[in-house]
């Protein structure tokens, strides 16, 4: 899983205390504050609008199917996993007995097709957020209490001193810690902030991978190192590190000169020769192409689209770090992929007009975002699950321009109740076809199967309504 960017980045109440608030201590404190003290609490929100309040009663009941069955089926007791402390499981067919998991794209379970067994840590830290943003904002509802002292430890056995790519699990771990008050979320944080830190090549300006794969000129994915870039700058401000804000607004900066595809007004996914024959920045990046294996066979990487979960985390990572910084420019550059993909103007024709929600992805004919080419859009499959975050962007977005996208906001929130979440399946499916009805695996099954990555991002979505 890439995700679980959830990256769903609420506004981080923390940091807006940081910046606004003089004396505010920089994670808050795990009081309450006394009599006479203008400190506001850890998890104290601020914004430039209030804060909208859902009414909708289908989104609880939607949250509290979803969370009812990964509480019941979900958890893999597998003790070669987290030193026995087990962890999610990747998907399941709901309703069968015994019931079918961890099955792979040949239809068949891992054991089954001969596969190594599967586990993604990501899908337990958003199960984890999402127990805590249900007790947050359900307070006398104990339900899931023992799923958060089930999985507490199964998370910090998975992210101890975490140095893991992707830029949208800081966000993660910062809510967390404003949720929770529990400071290893905030010391797992600051760690993956060190960890983008170290990455970043002072020579060239930005973080990416100077050698993968036989791409010796260095590549990058454009996602993940633009999200990483952001957490720089929100965790420069959080950590009082200058030098990580500089090279975060370095990394963004780098990204929007090379990758950004203007006469699109978005991003590929990923990017090839960032250097030159002379170890310099390449001003003519390409559009990486190459290849991947993945349960034991191998598929084409074609950096010359752009897939819609890809582009809802960058959006969502850029708002972040509007609401630490309050700069015009980051919210600017998220609106303007935003627009994009907003009604009417719809300008890549990614918005499924006929059966709503997004198509799987954009794909360009060209070698390079300077020379793009044409647009082809893969309306064959939708990514069912990482396109739930759309809704957070558009949600968090309309706090600072006015309501501009309530339309699409509203759009996206009846995507999310009646077509990402399957009332049958209590969950949410990966990819679906462009109606929305399941694919079918290479054995011809049909691939009803709810995966914890498409949950989560599911769940913090809907939660994030109500910040």
């Amino acid at each position: 899983m890439r995700y679980t960017r959830f990256r769903y980045s609420f506004v981080l109440p923390l940091v807006i205390c940081t910046l606004l608030f003089a004396g505010c201590s920089l994670f808050g404190d795990n009081t309450s504050p006394g009599k006479g003290t203008n400190a506001p609490p850890a998890n104290h929100q601020a914004s430039s609008s209030p804060a909208a309040t859902v009414t909708n009663p289908a989104v609880k009941t939607v949250e509290l199917d979803i969370l009812n069955n990964i509480k019941t089926y979900g958890f893999n007791s597998d003790r070669q996993f987290n030193d026995g402390l087990g962890g999610l499981w990747v998907n399941w067919r709901y309703g069968t007995s015994p019931l079918q998991t961890n099955v792979n794209g040949t239809g068949e379970t891992d054991a089954a097709s001969g596969a190594d067994p599967r586990h993604d840590p990501l899908t337990d830290l958003r199960y984890l957020h999402a127990l805590w943003l249900y007790k947050s904002q359900n307070p006398g509802d104990n339900s899931f209490e023992g799923e958060i002292t089930r999985y507490t430890p199964i998370v910090k056995a998975e992210f101890k001193n975490s140095h893991n790519e992707r830029g949208w699990l800081y966000d993660e771990f910062v809510d967390l810690y404003n949720l929770s008050h529990d400071s290893f979320y905030k010391d797992t944080a600051s760690s993956l902030a060190a960890g983008f830190s170290k990455s970043f090549d002072s020579d060239i300006g930005t973080i990416y991978k100077p050698n993968s794969s036989g791409h010796d000129q260095g590549s990058y994915r454009v996602d993940t190192a633009l999200e990483a870039g952001c957490a720089l700058v929100e965790a420069g401000s959080l950590f009082n590190k200058p030098q990580w804000t500089q090279e975060g607004l370095s990394t963004i900066k780098f990204i929007y000169d090379h990758a950004y595809i203007a006469q699109y007004h978005i991003f590929p996914d990923q990017m090839d020769n960032v250097l030159d024959a002379n170890g310099a920045a390449n001003p003519h990046e390409q559009f990486f192409l190459g290849t991947s294996t993945s349960n034991g066979g191998s598929y084409a990487v074609k950096g010359a689209q752009t897939q819609m979960g890809n582009i809802s985390q960058m959006v969502t990572s850029l708002l972040a770090v509007y609401q630490v910084t309050h700069t015009q420019d980051f919210l600017n550059k998220a609106t303007d992929l935003l627009n994009t993909l907003s009604l009417p103007n719809n300008s890549l024709g990614l918005w499924d007009s006929s059966n709503g929600g997004y198509y799987f992805a954009a794909a360009f004919s060209g070698d390079s975002p300077a020379q793009p080419g044409s647009v082809t859009i893969v309306k064959s499959k939708k990514e069912a699950g990482r396109q739930a975050i759309m809704l957070q962007a558009f949600h968090i977005a309309n706090k600072y321009t006015n309501d501009k996208y309530r339309d699409m906001e509203n759009r996206m929130l009846d995507v999310a109740l009646n077509h990402l979440y399957s009332a049958p399946m209590h969950g949410v499916l990966y990819l679906t076809n462009a109606d929305w009805t399941p694919q079918k695996f290479k054995n011809g099954t049909l691939n009803n199967m709810v995966t914890t990555e498409a949950m989560g991002a599911e769940l913090e979505s809907l939660f994030s309504l109500k910040s």
